[in-house]
């Protein structure tokens, strides 16, 4: 037990531990309420109608939303869309017999089918498998009452990503942290210094699991109580909306204690699996490379593998499968495991006990075989494949990032991502913009009295055409094939209207021309994408990886004193430190910009580059009269500037860490956490620290000296200050 006290006291006395857990609890908290009010239907909306419903049956509930819905004879007291969601939810409380009466019929008829009536197959066994599993759940009535507050509670995302935060750290500072400060060597020699000492860090994971389950999903049931009330917590888990398919005869709190102890079993299970990273791996960096890679791998394979597949193990059986609790319970399923239906429930809570214990005993069992790897490895490679041939500093620097700490490996991996982000890229299908795009390939080119004579003409037709539909209103109410026939002529007014509008505001502009611009509004933040963060997202953590062990691993090796020694000296090799760094945020920002460059080419085109930039309507107001080519030119610049001054700055934390761990968490804290926060939902991070200025978008269309200039004089005076001290 002391060693146990000991590393959650090592754990819980660091400031950032701490520091992270207080910003988790306050972001989380904010992004709860901007998620409840952040629709056209708040959570005031619901409580009126609630309050309405308080003291009536279901039936009655459930007459009234009907009532309320089909009542057109005043202004509406209560929005539409909320009342008609209500209804469907207490209309599936009203007919839950129904419901499981309709699980019988069905599966009946569905093995009569003859894709489905092969006794030898999976569909067939899992449809004979079903119905019976709801026999335990037939006696249950479902109640209507709130449902919202406890689905915000237990089903977001963000919450689990701000957990996840939590829980890396805990990781980092248990499993790494001992071998960053160099004291494995030590611990190893002790009586308890292998598995024991392992198997106590473990225990520290996943009490702190718990604890971070308990608080953070306790202040979600909090603030959703308050937002918009938790209901009966005795009522049974059917009357919860989304979950009328569950088959477990449990009530909400009885839920709510499973959630919670599934979450945190499911949770530690990840943290597990990072811990055999973290042991079998001989490098920090090579432990987020390869974390990193499995991640993104279980991500891939739980959105891409369809739930129907033959494959829908993998889907399943997956560690972020498994954080998805609500969608465990919900509804009963079966996932295919060679032909045999296995209920997803038992399946996945078989497989996170197993999973979660076979790392850990895997773990412990490395942990106590583990030698003094670091130097083995460097013998190894001083005498493998090294020829006579000196080459420069500067290459070992190289060849230290890429080689040695596996930069490489963080490379590929990341090539990989936006290969995965640029092949998700898509252009939502806009019947508006269908039209929009052929008008203006048909008139692409400089304004001239043709335009002008195009568009009278186009608007004299759509002028006719919609007065002789009036007519037609006016003698007949019945529909007919005319008016059918007008109505198809008429498609192409939406995007006329779009087309005759920037013609107006553009027609006086010098240097101005018609062109399919909606490309262009995409690429410079016009039209609602937020591709400019989700790539800088990509691009910060890549330099983050690759720049943080630079200079702060040769300070955990204490390499300094003895680099200061040298011919070259400490000058030399700063130089080369920045070099490296310049050119991996510059790798960075080509990885970004072609690829992203490509794919809006590949949807979008792009015409009118020799145009000027005020040819888009959304930048007539624009002081400056770029071509657009240049105006493309200078976010592509600024982009890459500010990206190669955030990895020196990365570079300049690095060379103020103790290890990689700590300089990884700091640049982690600057330059990636702020983008995910804005990505999750807070739309106020995109003019807070470095997004601005890495998006430019967001710096440019709402632009504000001191918001474009603080963060960059911050920089330069950050590094100004250190160069003069020569600290960095």
């Amino acid at each position: 037990m002391r060693v146990l006290s000991t590393e959650l006291k090592k754990l819980f006395s660091n400031r950032i531990f701490l520091l992270i857990i207080v910003a988790v609890f306050i972001l989380n908290a904010y992004l709860l309420f901007r998620t409840a009010n952040s629709g056209k239907i708040t959570s005031a909306d619901y409580k009126k109608i609630y309050s309405e419903l308080k003291y009536k049956t279901d039936e009655e509930k459930l007459a009234w939303l009907d009532e309320q819905l089909n009542d057109f004879s005043h202004s509406p007291v209560y929005k539409w869309s909320a009342m008609a969601e209500l209804y469907d939810e207490c209309q599936n409380v009203v007919t839950y017999k129904e419901y499981l009466e309709n699980i019988d019929t069905q599966a009946k008829l569905m093995i009569k089918i003859s894709i489905f009536a092969k006794p030898d197959t999976f569909n067939y066994r899992s449809i004979v498998k079903t119905p019976p599993a709801y026999t335990n759940v037939r006696d249950v009535q479902p109640v209507f009452d709130v449902s919202k507050g406890i689905n915000l509670a237990t089903d977001n995302s963000f919450t689990d990503i701000l957990c996840g935060f939590i829980l890396l750290f805990a990781v980092l500072t248990l499993m790494i942290s001992d071998r960053e400060q160099g004291i494995s060597r030590l611990l190893f020699t002790l009586k308890r210094g292998r598995s024991y000492l392992l198997f106590s860090k473990l225990s520290a994971l996943a009490v702190t699991v718990f604890l971070a389950v308990f608080l953070i999903y306790g202040e979600n049931l909090i603030v959703s109580s308050f937002i918009y009330g938790l209901g009966d917590l005795s009522r049974p888990i059917q009357s919860v909306a989304g979950f009328i398919g569950c088959n477990l005869k449990i009530n909400v709190a009885e839920y709510l204690i499973i959630f919670g102890l599934f979450k945190s079993t499911a949770i530690f299970t990840i943290c597990a699996v990072l811990s055999l990273i973290a042991v079998t791996t001989k490098n920090t960096v090579s432990f987020y490379g390869i974390s990193t890679a499995v991640v993104i791998i279980e991500g891939l394979l739980y959105a891409l593998i369809h739930p129907l597949s033959i494959y829908s193990i993998f889907r399943y059986i997956n560690v972020i499968a498994f954080t998805k609790v609500n969608e465990i319970f919900c509804d009963y399923k079966n996932i295919n495991f060679f032909e045999y239906p296995i209920p997803l429930i038992s399946a996945s809570f078989t497989a996170v006990i197993l999973i979660a214990f076979i790392c850990s005993l895997v773990s412990a069992y490395l942990y106590a075989k583990k030698r003094n790897l670091e130097f083995r490895k460097i013998g190894i490679k001083l005498n493998f494949g090294k020829g006579n041939k000196v080459h420069s500093a500067l290459y070992y620097g190289f060849y230290k990032s890429l080689i040695q700490q596996k930069g490489i490996v963080i490379i590929v991996v990341f090539m990989l991502i936006t290969v995965f982000l640029n092949s998700s890229f898509k252009k939502k299908y806009d019947v508006q913009d269908v039209y929009y795009k052929y008008y203006t390939n048909q008139l692409e080119g400089e304004i001239t009295s043709e335009t002008d004579d195009f568009i009278k003409s186009e608007e004299k037709r759509f002028f006719d055409l919609n007065n002789k539909m009036n007519e037609i209103l006016q003698d007949s109410n019945s529909f007919s094939g005319e008016m059918m026939e007008i109505q198809k002529q008429l498609a192409p007014e939406s995007g006329f209207i779009l087309l005759k509008n920037r013609y107006e505001l553009i027609k006086n502009i010098d240097n101005t021309k018609i062109f399919y611009d909606t490309g262009y509004k995409r690429m410079f933040g016009k039209v609602g994408y937020d591709d400019d963060m989700k790539y800088a997202l990509i691009t910060m953590m890549l330099c983050m990886f690759l720049i943080s062990p630079l200079i702060a691993n040769d300070n955990k090796y204490r390499m300094l004193s003895i680099i200061n020694s040298t011919a070259s000296g400490r000058k030399q090799y700063i130089k080369r430190n920045i070099i490296i760094s310049i050119d991996y945020g510059l790798l960075s920002s080509l990885m970004w910009l072609i690829g992203y460059s490509f794919k809006v080419y590949q949807f979008y085109g792009f015409s009118g580059l020799d145009a000027s930039v005020q040819s888009i309507t959304n930048f007539i107001d624009f002081p400056i009269n770029l071509k657009l080519w240049q105006y493309f030119a200078v976010i592509f610049i600024l982009r890459t500037v500010f990206i190669i001054l955030s990895a020196l700055f990365m570079l300049w934390i690095s060379s103020k860490s103790k290890n990689t761990t700590i300089a990884v968490l700091v640049n982690f804290a600057l330059f990636v956490l702020p983008i995910i926060v804005y990505l999750l939902g807070a739309d106020i991070m995109a003019k807070i620290c470095m997004n601005p200025l890495l998006s430019v978008n967001a710096a440019l269309n709402e632009f504000s000296v001191v918001q474009f200039i603080m963060p960059v004089l911050a920089l330069g005076i950050v590094i100004y200050y250190a160069v003069k001290q020569k600290k960095i």
